[in-house]
């Protein structure tokens, strides 16, 4: 019977694997951002710094910064979607509670220059 994969085919595979994870992870902390800015109905309400733990609210929605990162946290909006969406860390994320019309982009510094798409 002849093997379709030969020991060096499985070892250039695990390299291979570890080379893209540890990409991953290096670009997944390529930067650190500094400010949340808040919008209700399009226009921006609030800046907040994320190096300071705080917790406020705009219109219906309660927003909570801790560790450098922001997150909905309260809504009265039917789904919750906005609550479970987690953690925003990294800058030019976003996310938004629709029914509220509320959202939040990070802004800072970031390692990387380019994105390829």
């Amino acid at each position: 019977m002849k093997h379709i994969l030969s020991k060096a085919d499985i070892v250039l595979f695990i390299l291979i694997i570890a080379v893209a994870v540890t990409g991953i992870v290096w670009l997944s902390d390529s930067g650190k951002a500094q400010t949340a800015v808040i919008r209700a109905d399009g226009k921006v309400v609030k800046q907040v710094r994320l190096d300071v733990d705080q917790s406020f609210c705009v219109d219906d929605v309660r927003f909570e910064v801790k560790d450098g990162a922001i997150a909905f946290v309260e809504s009265d909006c039917p789904g919750q979607e906005c609550v479970h969406a987690g953690w925003l860390r990294s800058p030019g994320s976003s996310m938004a509670c629709l029914p509220n019309k509320v959202s939040v982009t990070l802004t800072g510094e970031s390692e990387v220059d380019v994105i390829a798409e």
